[in-house]
């Protein structure tokens, strides 16, 4: 019964990245509000399934892990705000959501997972991310799929808001790809074979192309920061650089495609401005005008909150002294541009965490992040084999992706970026957990323990 649930759990977890993306879309307007129900649905149905077998099996019991405690505890304080918030039943539904994704970690960490079986459920996501930034590739060249009128209109499929791929808006692919680009690094130098490398950096090379052409800021941004990083630590290691003809003959390939979209020429178009993009301020005045109210709400509900997901139903009863005053051109703005439209996100998620949860949710959420990264950097240090290193200094660095994101955005409030979010966060809590290298993975798990003591650190 245990080599059951292990069995069904891993093969439920591929089958969960592989779909997602395309997880109901045909059934609501929005690719977004399709994929977060089918997340929820599919979540729910994974985790009744294997803890009843864990439970028949006689091994329910949660191992100790710091970074699900802090998720618990996470939502704990979001239900504790939902309790108490004007539209109580609006917001104890909202976070089901969230506790839907706590449950996907409690799976993930509770699985008996070896390395190299954590190291292909990321394979998994980075190869299906790379099948959406292909396709918002394709879109950027002016080749589309017709999905029978689902999703948004044509007359907004331009500018930068060409770039759509299965997510419905360029800054919700980005927050969804951005992640398996630093994961790409650890995985090449972990795998064996020379075609799996061969896939992963021309799949790599896919992510970076929609990313540079999406015109999503904040992920040009997060992967400077979060990739200069990665190059420091690849630095500091000294490690030396094996480069063969066919990494040459790749790097040279990728080189020349982007050459293609930098350079104008009548191959490809030229959906928008990359210097005038780095310079638009419109949003962002729009965008001070949310945090405004975001602050007013922390203002008068400082310790819980207005309710998790509660901040498009309070935005306007904040926003009204601004409202009245004819010269606010912001509030102009957002009639003109957004149709007066309720704004359901903050556009900085820890503004709205604190918002809708109050400082203490915000205490929470902090709280689960350096506890993961305080995780990841014990393992990092004490990792044996290299690439066990330079995996976990992606999975890191796919999460800190994701926060600078919130700066700006709201990934955690998206169903695809939100799972690799908890994805990232429960393989990297026990990626080097050390039953994982005994208990499940057999041989393969005795042969990375030799290679570990071989290489001495």
């Amino acid at each position: 019964m245990r080599q059951f649930s292990d069995r069904f759990g891993i093969l439920a977890l591929h089958c969960l990245i592989w779909t997602l993306p395309f997880g109901l879309y045909y059934v609501f307007e929005q690719p977004s509000v399709s994929q977060r129900f089918y997340l929820q649905i599919a979540v729910s149905t994974i985790a009744l399934f294997y803890f009843a077998s864990c439970w028949l099996g006689r091994r329910l019991h949660l191992p100790r892990n710091a970074v699900l405690g802090a998720a618990i505890l996470y939502g704990l304080c979001t239900t504790a705000s939902s309790i108490g918030a004007r539209s109580g039943l609006f917001t104890i539904k909202q976070a089901a959501f969230l506790w839907c994704c706590v449950l996907l970690l409690a799976v993930i960490t509770h699985l008996r997972l070896s390395r190299r079986q954590c190291r292909q459920l990321l394979a998994s996501f980075v190869f299906i991310a790379g099948i959406c930034a292909l396709y918002g590739v394709v879109q950027y060249l002016g080749i589309d799929i017709h999905w029978g009128g689902v999703g948004y209109a044509d007359e907004v499929k331009m500018g930068k808001y060409y770039v759509l791929s299965l997510m419905g808006h360029p800054n919700y692919v980005t927050a969804y790809i951005g992640p398996a680009l630093l994961l790409c690094p650890g995985l090449i130098a972990a795998s064996p074979g020379r075609r799996m490398k061969t896939a992963l950096g021309v799949t790599a090379g896919i992510i970076a192309l929609c990313i540079f052409v999406a015109g999503t800021r904040s992920a040009w941004l997060g992967t400077l920061l979060v990739g200069g990083v990665l190059i420091a630590l690849v630095a500091v290691e000294r490690r030396p650089l094996r480069i063969s003809r066919r990494v040459l003959g790749i790097a040279f390939v990728v080189a020349c495609v982007f050459s293609l979209f930098i350079i104008q020429n009548p191959l490809v178009p030229q959906r928008y401005s990359f210097t005038r993009r780095l310079t638009e301020a419109r949003p962002v005045e729009s965008r001070l005008y949310f945090y405004v109210a975001a602050i007013r709400m922390i203002a008068k509900h400082p310790l819980l909150g207005v309710g998790y997901n509660n901040y498009g139903v309070e935005f306007w009863d904040y926003t009204a002294t601004l409202q009245e005053n004819p010269d606010n051109r912001v509030y102009s703005y957002i009639l003109e541009d957004m149709g007066g439209i309720r704004a359901d996100q903050t556009h900085n998620e820890y503004l709205q965490i604190a918002a809708e949860t109050g400082l203490l949710g915000l205490a929470t959420f902090f709280l689960l992040v350096v506890v993961f990264f305080g995780r990841c950097w014990n393992d990092y240090r004490h990792a044996r084999i290299w690439h066990d290193r330079l995996l976990l200094a992606g999975m890191a660095g796919a999460v800190a992706f994701l926060l600078v994101d919130c700066l700006f955005s709201f990934p955690l409030r998206l169903p695809c970026s939100s799972f690799v979010f908890w994805l990232a966060l429960g393989i990297g809590s026990r990626y080097a957990r050390p039953e994982t290298l005994v208990v499940s993975a057999g041989k393969e798990g005795q042969r990375e323990s030799q290679a570990g003591a071989a290489a001495g650190g």
